[in-house]
């Protein structure tokens, strides 16, 4: 049975990811329609592993699929927006029951449900979600909370169906992102470390041992193509990202990659290693090295790990899985700082009763107005352009023979990825940089070349693609914001018009007919693994994990499993 206290927090989630959620911030969001994007091709043509309308054709393979298919499925029913809407609420709404299923490897039933409550309303979560727009990155720590749990149980009692739980989840999570794989290897270490402290060190080695003998090849196996596409990867030229700033001496970077995910969690941290039971210490341990990666290049700590690979990474995402495990150690704290203002501090005219629960309710209305104010942030901080018309782009595109070209945008923001979506001329742009082939934008030193204008190197560092852009058949360009114009002119192109919506076209009077897009040779065996192996990983999780339930529900104790 699911403690009242977890139920409750389920229950704020939904509210409170709801309210976001149901305005619309998604849209808002950086990444939120490269998501709905990868979901039209799969609700297009679910087993194509090319899509034509980015970089003049790229391979869907660079991206795990299972998010966007879940997406695409409902895709024909409520259209590519309201099915990313519906699957980021569902998500958001299961953390805190993820949340509780990890802390209980470690803790008991209340601790963990506080850390549950905690983690309805933890601002790392909201930033990630309806800010950062990070679905899939989302879902797949959710499956790993789960898959650390199922692991644990697999460790400490054996059985077949622990381990057939925890090898689908460890599948799972891979289909879902692929860069749980870097931060996923240290909330297990905790697993483990707490496990062979509390538990038969030789019992639980030869299970670790069994585990990772089919977890990693399950890891492997569910998306295949990827890891095959990647191994044929060269990096690119660095993109400068904020993560990656040393905090110190770049002020802003921590406004967005600190203070959003440790903020007010963050005062839990100096107790952190006072006194803790031995059994913690691989918790404390994951916690120190994930918050020094999430830093990004405050520390040298980044490129000690990943060589010059280092700058091509993003480091929110430590700092978010660290966050994670503050609400864990947020969990034990709070029932020890109740049971001390309960004892130690008279609140008049309360009786002591009711101090307890007067603390839960200003800390966590502490917690609620600082995820709920993150609401307002595109007020305070434009993340993105307004809302753009997409309509008469749409309507020119389809005119006589336009669509036959392709075409920029310049000024869009990240929803010049919805533009895509919704016509058949195809651009040389796109939003997921580690696809791209093309030389110029792989040595450009920026993500698109549509958000240019706010990047460090600025709108200058698009004159060596214009200046070929002819050859890949562009001949239109559609301005959102003026600051691009001169560049443009300086490459030749020419002012045609302007749309009802105020956006400006211009032509490219070099551009010829592009060459259709060559998809790399056919792969049979790639297209059906990736068309069905992660919604069958999927599938077995969720039946695997319902079975449990089911049995849990049933009886008590848990009917006994045979070890391995």
């Amino acid at each position: 049975m699911i403690p009242r206290q977890v139920r409750l927090a389920i229950l704020l989630a939904l509210l409170c990811h709801g309210l976001f959620i149901l305005t619309a911030r998604y849209r808002l969001s950086y990444d939120a329609y490269t998501h709905m994007f990868f979901a039209d091709h799969y609700a297009k043509d679910w087993f194509s592993l090319w899509d034509v309308r980015w970089y003049t054709g790229f391979e869907v393979v660079s991206y795990p699929p299972l998010v966007h298919q879940l997406i695409a499925l409902l895709i024909p029913v409520v259209g590519f927006d309201k099915a990313y809407a519906i699957l980021l609420w569902l998500v958001t709404t299961l953390y805190p029951l993820g949340i509780y299923a990890f802390s209980r490897i470690f803790v008991g039933k209340t601790a963990s449900s506080y850390a549950a409550l905690a983690s309805a309303v933890m601002l790392p979560i909201y930033v990630t979600a309806h800010i950062f727009g990070q679905l899939p990155f989302l879902t797949a720590t959710l499956f790993a909370l789960f898959g650390a749990a199922a692991t644990a149980k697999f460790l400490q009692n054996g059985g077949l169906y622990n381990f057939l739980l925890a090898i689908s989840i460890i599948a799972t999570t891979m289909a879902a992102h692929h860069a749980t794989l870097l931060v996923q290897p240290f909330i297990i270490l905790a697993v483990i470390i707490y496990q062979l402290n509390t538990h038969n060190w030789k019992k639980t080695l030869s299970r670790l041992f069994i585990f990772l003998l089919f977890a990693i090849p399950a890891g492997i196996i569910v998306i295949w193509p990827f890891w095959g596409w990647g191994m044929n990867q060269q990096l690119q030229t660095p993109i400068d990202h904020l993560s990656r700033h040393n905090f110190f001496t770049d002020p802003f970077a921590p406004k967005i990659f600190f203070w959003p995910f440790y903020f007010p969690i963050l005062a839990i941290i100096p107790f952190l290693f006072y006194k803790w039971p031995r059994k913690f210490i691989g918790l404390q341990f994951s916690f120190l090295l994930l918050f020094i990666l999430g830093l990004g290049g405050t520390t040298p700590l980044p490129h000690l790990l990943f060589g010059k690979s280092w700058e091509w990474l993003t480091y929110d995402r430590f700092a978010f899985w660290a966050s994670l495990i503050l609400a864990f150690f947020f969990g034990i704290l709070f029932i020890h700082f109740r049971k001390w203002i309960k004892n130690r501090v008279t609140l008049k005219p309360l009786p002591a009763a009711l101090r307890g629960n007067f603390i839960s309710a200003v800390t966590f209305s502490i917690f609620i107005c600082a995820s709920i104010g993150s609401w307002f942030t595109p007020f305070f901080l434009p993340s993105q352009p307004e809302p753009i018309d997409m309509r008469p782009i749409v309507d020119f595109l389809n005119e006589a023979d336009h669509s036959q070209w392709r075409y920029l945008t310049f000024g869009f923001g990240d929803q010049f990825a919805y533009l895509n979506m919704l016509t058949k001329a195809t651009t040389i742009d796109g939003s997921y940089h580690t696809a791209r082939t093309l030389p110029e934008l792989r040595e450009s030193g920026i993500g698109q070349i549509d958000t240019a204008f706010w990047t460090l190197k600025g709108i200058p560092a698009i004159a060596p693609i214009l200046q070929v852009s002819g050859e890949y058949g562009i001949r239109w360009g559609f301005v959102n914001r003026r600051e691009y114009i001169s560049e443009l002119k300086r490459n030749g192109w020419v002012f045609v018009k302007f749309l009802n919506n105020e956006i400006q076209v211009w032509e490219n009077p070099e551009a010829i007919i592009p060459n259709p897009s060559i998809p790399p040779k056919e792969n049979k065996l790639a297209k059906l693994s990736w068309g069905i192996l992660p919604l069958l990983s999927l599938s077995l999780t969720i039946i695997l994990a319902s079975s449990r339930f089911l049995t849990i529900n049933r009886c008590r104790p848990y009917p006994p499993c045979k070890p391995l």
